[in-house]
């Protein structure tokens, strides 16, 4: 058990859970013993709660053992017997299959043993949650698997002992229990390899602090360092935790943590927030706060309230099963009577239409309808550089409308390109040419930038040129002039709104602005979401004036300089609108964890990653476009297996009722309609992105 005492969240591993539908009965079962915030996480199978001080721990693992699961033990020993009993499920189902294809009865006790044993599998394996489901008031699609397959379990035990030569139903039995362990495993299995390529990139992405004691470097947790601990930050670190500068100077970029896109010079006796990157220098900081309290970490626990108030999106299939499993049994009911006393139908056969109407609406294709499809959404996905973290994505992703995008280095490429520039008593030519000079000298990623951009613009020869470190860059001309080309306060031009000014003698000659470049890809993703009628919005901590043009580059709605806590209360007020958010930066994690689907890039923060629903293994904006045409195709087919696995039951309920399909056939039909479901899943499969 994991505790945050600063918001007293508390989680817990569960096992039993083996579909969505599992998680709200968790849910609503821990809610009722009065903990408010509860969150089931399906895909990680855990269950997170807050300011549950006041509940014993007994309390919670009762109303978890009351749900029909139990916390998670560390040992796996029961898997390998898990895997055994449903392979020996699926072997005996196929047994049963080749007998009615050949239509020949082996020998009755050997039917009744196979079928007994899976009777027994099928009430190990769904008797907690059917008892549970309707202890709580509703019904799950066991309570129907587990009523129908008992059914004709004993019903094959009647006729095998008072009717000579009678057709024996204990396939049924085997078969339901079969089709509906392959729906839960298939789901399961292709949610397991998910989840664990998105593990292992996570491990990928810890790191360890250099504290320096006695002169040397020792490698230690980041979360062992204590306020007063000196840290070592070279190129390329993580800064670990908010601290100060003691000893160096560095260019960070704090793009991950405040958005803001151009790089800042730090010196000695600056702040320096936890989670910037440093790209050029080295440094010694000394550690402000520990880093469960750092500006990094204050994010993090925005990240847990915003997951555990993000509610799990139920399956359609299990929506319409609270419906659909207590009708069939009124129905069933209903058919036996009128049979029996209205139209006078002897007693056998009005048992017989009724079993026959449990069998054939016996849920499997509903079952298979969803967990099926997923399944090769989530290949097709993979396939595609992909992941998905939890099945809900395709419905919601499906069916968004607003789409909210992170600007710096998710839009952008954190490159740099020089979006406006302006000359003053001088000529263009020459302006460039000072400049592209002065900059040549420069290690600063600005003036690289502007160096590759101005490459061909000719030579300007100087005296010397000088770098003052963390202002900018002097130089003196043939003729004795001094050049200051740098920020305002280094050139003398405060209030202005450019990035960076050229000064001859102090008297401005031109100036600036920087923009980030855009991603291929980024206004073809942009144009392909308002074709499809989902309006994109641009959220960014960078200043709003480099937001606008972006903006304006394409076509979208933008807002700038906000905080982590902005972004998180202007998703908050589009609540009753499907959002989707790609982020890469540690602020964007709370906003990722609020909206219906959280997007990020394999490459971003660890906390970004860890937020989202959806991983993209390469810093390719077109995925954006084929995730969304894959969500679409996976729950169109979703959808369509649902009207089928429906249709087929209106139309084959009423035979069923009249006695023109029998129990025998009533398994023919509902293996026939599994058949139909899975291969229309498969279909999917070959479809184009």
């Amino acid at each position: 058990m994991s505790t945050n005492t600063q918001n007293s969240t508390q989680s817990l591993k569960i096992d039993g859970m083996t579909c969505i539908n599992c998680a709200l009965s968790l849910e609503k079962s821990v809610k009722a013993i009065g903990i408010d915030q509860v969150h089931v996480n399906f895909a990680n199978k855990e269950l997170i709660f807050e300011n549950a001080q006041s509940i014993s721990r007994q309390r919670i693992n009762q109303a978890i053992k009351e749900a029909g699961f139990s916390i998670a033990k560390e040992n796996k020993q029961n898997d390998h017997l898990k895997n055994s009993i449903t392979a020996f499920s699926i072997a005996v189902a196929i047994y049963f299959m080749i007998s009615m294809f050949f239509s020949a009865q082996i020998n009755p006790w050997i039917d009744l043993s196979l079928a007994g044993i899976a009777l027994i599998i099928a009430y190990s394996r769904f008797g907690k949650g059917a008892y549970y489901s309707v202890k709580g008031g509703s019904s799950n699609m066991y309570v129907l698997i587990l009523l129908g397959a008992t059914t004709a379990f004993f019903y094959s035990i009647y006729l095998m002992f008072f009717k000579e030569h009678a057709h024996l139903y204990f396939e049924t039995t085997a078969v339901l229990v079969a089709l509906v362990l392959i729906g839960d495993i298939v789901e399961a299995k292709a949610l397991e390899k998910t989840l664990s390529s998105i593990s292992n990139l996570a491990k990928n992405k810890v790191s360890m602090a250099k504290k320096l004691v006695d002169n040397s470097i020792s490698l230690v947790s980041v979360n062992s360092l204590t306020v007063g601990d000196i840290v070592q930050g070279n190129l390329g670190d993580e800064v670990h935790t908010d601290a100060l500068i003691v000893e160096g100077n560095a260019l960070v970029d704090e793009a991950l943590i405040t958005g803001e896109s151009l790089p800042i010079e730090k010196n000695i006796g600056d702040l320096i927030l936890g989670g910037s990157q440093i790209i050029e220098g080295n440094i010694a900081y000394k550690v402000e706060k520990n880093a469960h309290l750092s500006a990094k970490a204050k994010i993090n626990q925005m990240v847990q309230s915003a997951s555990s108030q993000k509610a799990t999106v139920q399956k359609l299939a299990d929506r319409i099963s609270a419906i659909f499993v207590p009708l069939i049994l009124v129905v069933a009911l209903l058919s036996f009577f009128l049979n029996y006393y209205l139209l006078n139908v002897g007693m056998e056969d009005a048992v017989l239409r009724s079993i026959a109407i449990l069998v054939i609406s016996c849920p499997c294709a509903m079952g298979l309808a969803t967990p099926i499809a997923i399944m090769v959404g989530l290949g097709k996905m993979s396939n595609n550089g992909i992941l998905i973290k939890n099945p809900d994505v395709f419905e919601n992703l499906a069916a968004v409308k607003k789409f909210i995008f992170d600007k710096t280095g998710t839009l952008t490429t954190g490159a740099f390109k020089i979006s406006k520039f302006e000359h003053f008593n001088i000529a263009e030519l020459e302006a460039k040419q000072i400049i592209l000079a002065i900059e040549k000298k420069s290690s600063h990623p600005i003036a690289k930038s502007i160096v590759l951009e101005w490459s061909d613009v000719g030579n300007f020869n100087f005296k010397s040129i000088l770098e003052v470190k963390g202002k900018g860059m002097q130089a003196t001309g043939m003729n004795g002039e001094l050049y200051k080309l740098g920020s305002a306060s280094f050139t003398k031009q405060d209030g202005q709104s450019a990035d960076l000014f050229l000064t001859r003698n102090d008297e401005l000659v031109a100036q600036l602005n920087i923009a980030d470049e855009l991603k291929a890809n980024a206004k073809a993703t942009i144009a392909y979401l308002k074709m499809k009628g989902i309006s994109p919005i641009i959220l960014s901590g960078d200043k709003q004036n480099k937001c606008e043009i972006i903006a304006e580059e394409l076509d979208a709605e933008v807002m700038g300089e906000l905080r982590p806590e902005d972004k998180l209360d202007l998703i908050k007020g589009y609540k009753g609108t499907n959002t989707a958010m790609l982020g890469d930066g540690i602020n964007d994690a709370p906003a990722l964890a609020a909206v219906n689907v959280g997007i990020s890039f394999a490459e971003a923060s660890n906390m970004a990653m860890q937020s989202a629903d959806v991983i993209i293994m390469k810093d390719d904006m077109n995925a954006v476009q084929k995730a969304h045409r894959i969500a679409i195709m996976t729950y169109k087919t979703i959808k369509q297996n649902l009207f089928w696995a429906f249709a087929y039951n209106l139309v084959a309920i009423p035979l069923a009722a009249f006695g023109i399909i029998n129990p025998m056939w009533a398994a023919f039909f509902m293996i026939f309609s599994d058949l139909v479901v899975v291969g229309n899943a498969f279909v999917l499969k070959g479809r184009r992105v």
